[in-house]
């Protein structure tokens, strides 16, 4: 996850820093996300950064395309160059910058993000829930920063012994599954708070979709779905 899709507003890109390099984020008019390298190729303006120049006053997003506020060089949503507007010839393939897979879901905003720029190998896990107007929509939390390191965060998922203490489950069951780029954890018991009796049973299955995407999906007497995502910032 990069964004918050409740922050992206029309014509307004966002700065995005993650996995070691800066990206620009922004809401084409047709709606469509678009995710690009924020420096521009010709003399390395970063994209979203300047807020004077009369190219944002009067509009960097046209279209599905941004212009960089330093010479006015438009690129297009697959990352190239489709306009300069002092010179009429034809615009060299090396004008463009790099064009990630992006996806709007969830209230989210997803990017698939392979350094050595391979195609997805699994598809995001919407939840049907999302579109169902029986459920509430979550609202998203800025939590910070952790400096540690992401396997860290995913050998939580087998971490029996924490979760009467920090989340206040008495675990009667607890088992670990692992399938390709899937690991969960399913666990029943009573719980301190989120049953109302000792006799009532929660249930959970949370699960990580590769190493950033986390979903607790919790049965009894409150359904409900969590989301959790951690995003790699530097290195």
């Amino acid at each position: 996850m990069v964004a918050d899709a409740a922050e992206l507003k029309a014509g307004e890109p966002l700065n995005v820093r993650c996995f070691a390099r800066d990206f620009v984020v922004y809401r084409g008019a047709s709606g469509r996300v678009v995710m690009l390298d924020a420096y521009c190729p010709h003399m390395g303006t970063h994209l979203t950064k300047n807020t004077t120049s009369y190219v944002i006053q009067d509009g960097q997003i046209e279209g599905d395309s941004i212009r960089c506020p330093y010479h006015a060089w438009r690129f297009g949503p697959d990352g190239k160059c489709d306009h300069i507007p002092y010179y009429d010839g034809p615009i060299p393939k090396a004008a463009a910058v790099k064009s990630w897979p992006v996806r709007e879901a969830m209230g989210c905003i997803w990017i698939w993000y392979d350094p050595e720029g391979r195609e997805p190998d699994y598809d995001l896990p919407v939840r049907p829930e999302w579109n169902d107007p029986a459920w509430t929509h979550w609202k998203i939390d800025h939590l910070g920063e952790l400096a540690a390191h992401p396997q860290e965060v995913l050998d939580n998922i087998a971490d029996l012994p924490h979760l009467e203490p920090v989340h206040g489950s008495r675990v009667a069951y607890f088992e670990v599954e692992v399938t390709d780029h899937v690991i969960r954890h399913r666990t029943g018991g009573r719980h301190k708070t989120l049953v109302s009796s000792d006799a009532a049973l929660l249930e959970n299955e949370t699960w990580y979709t590769g190493p950033g995407l986390l979903m607790s999906h919790m049965t009894g007497e409150h359904p409900s779905i969590i989301l959790i995502t951690h995003t790699p910032v530097d290195d």
